[in-house]
């Protein structure tokens, strides 16, 4: 069975993208060098860079080119940001952004049921895969659970960290929304423009059922995917 030529093209292209010949933002040859590389159309050109859109390998920006896709992971149960992307073959880091004792926050202390006087930890994180910025994540914590948690390594897994309190997370309530970012996001993220990101922010629950820590994160949604499964009452 004869292969189409911009089957064939789209999969050169598609091998040098993992082997890493075109990197992360980088762009790949125009319609007009794949018809001249290739001896093609520019219409058998296109069709192949279309394949690559279609796959999430490459990404076109009008009047600049097509450029290869930042990598995308998937968050499809509970397991730390750490662990994620360590499964799916990135290199994850972190930065510390804000590690400061905070009180008097009223709706959060009612979300996790707490008195509204209550101090809490609040940890600000810039999460990284293969060295781009993929999430800003800040956590919310009651001191009174976490004794001198400023003794712990915070660039690493938080759900390990808390294991040593003897606290296990197993599940989470989350509500999730697309939003725009801030111009405070966009530095963070080190964004030229406003960008659609996925904001996701909820209670953090322990096996006992008890409510341990209250989240805040955006995640950049060119290289995030959040899997939910839907149940019929």
């Amino acid at each position: 069975m004869n292969v189409p030529i911009y089957i064939q093209i789209k999969n050169e292209l598609k091998k040098d993208i993992e082997k890493g010949v075109y990197q992360s933002g980088e762009k790949i040859p125009s319609e007009r060098e794949l018809s001249e590389q290739y001896k093609i159309s520019r219409m058998t050109g296109r069709q192949a860079i279309n394949e690559l859109v279609k796959e999430g390998l490459v990404i076109r920006e009008k009047g600049k080119g097509s450029f290869v896709a930042p990598p995308q992971f998937l968050q499809e149960n509970i397991r730390s940001f750490t662990d994620t992307l360590l499964e799916q073959g990135y290199e994850p880091s972190t930065e510390l952004l804000e590690f400061n004792t905070v009180y008097n926050l009223k709706e959060i202390s009612r979300k996790l049921d707490e008195e509204p006087s209550t101090y809490y930890y609040k940890i600000k994180r810039l999460r990284f895969a293969n060295n781009l910025p993929v999430a800003l994540e800040t956590v919310y914590i009651p001191k009174c659970k976490c004794k001198d948690l400023e003794n712990h390594n915070l660039r690493g897994s938080l759900y390990e960290i808390l294991k040593e309190y003897g606290y296990t997370i197993q599940s989470i309530s989350c509500d999730i929304e697309a939003c725009l970012s801030s111009k405070a996001i966009m530095g963070i993220f080190q964004l030229k423009k406003p960008t659609a990101l996925l904001k996701v922010e909820g209670v953090n629950y322990t096996v006992d059922g008890e409510k341990l820590f209250y989240e805040e994160a955006y995640y950049k949604s060119s290289m995030y995917r959040y899997h939910v499964d839907i149940y019929k009452r």
